[in-house]
């Protein structure tokens, strides 16, 4: 299960929108993108999402 708040708001923006940077994600919610990189960090450690490089870019991805 999903804890917080901006869990579920992140897991929703990647639903909606998958495939989207930390960049990306950090102006939709209007959060600092450093303290988002170690979130989706957890987040990809406990199974709730999964990211993958592309080129130079790391994008995230709602886990199936």
């Amino acid at each position: 299960m999903v804890e917080s708040d901006l869990s579920s708001k992140i897991i929703k923006l990647l639903k909606n929108n998958p495939g989207q940077t930390i960049k990306e994600i950090a102006a939709q919610l209007n959060v600092n993108r450093t303290f988002l990189s170690g979130y989706l960090k957890a987040l990809e450690d406990k199974g709730f999402v999964r990211s993958k490089e592309i080129g130079s870019a790391k994008v995230y991805f709602v886990r199936d």
